[in-house]
C-alpha cells in the first residue's frame, strides 16, 4: 500500500499534467486548506447553524423545505 507521501506525490503529478486553468483551481483549493486562519461564524450564522447541529445530534432531518431558501442565500 502506498504511503501518504507517495499518494500526495501522485496527486501532485496529476495536477501538474492538468490544463493551466484546472491547475489554478487546485492551487486555490490547496491554498485554502493550508491557511492557518480559522473562520469565525458571525452571530447570524451561528444562530442559524446551532439549532441545526442540535437537530443532527438528535438524528433529526437537517433541512426542511422552509429552510432551503435560508441555506441557499449568499453569506457575507
Amino acid at each position: 500500500m502506498a504511503t501518504l507521501e507517495e499518494k500526495l506525490e501522485l496527486l501532485f503529478a496529476k495536477v501538474r499534467s492538468l490544463p493551466r486553468e484546472r491547475q489554478e483551481y487546485a492551487l486555490m483549493a490547496l491554498s485554502e486548506i493550508t491557511e492557518e486562519e480559522v473562520y469565525e461564524l458571525s452571530d447570524e450564522e451561528r444562530a442559524i447553524l446551532e439549532p441545526r447541529l442540535r437537530d443532527a445530534q438528535r438524528g433529526e432531518n437537517l433541512i426542511d423545505a422552509d429552510d432551503v431558501d435560508i441555506l441557499n442565500k449568499p453569506w457575507g
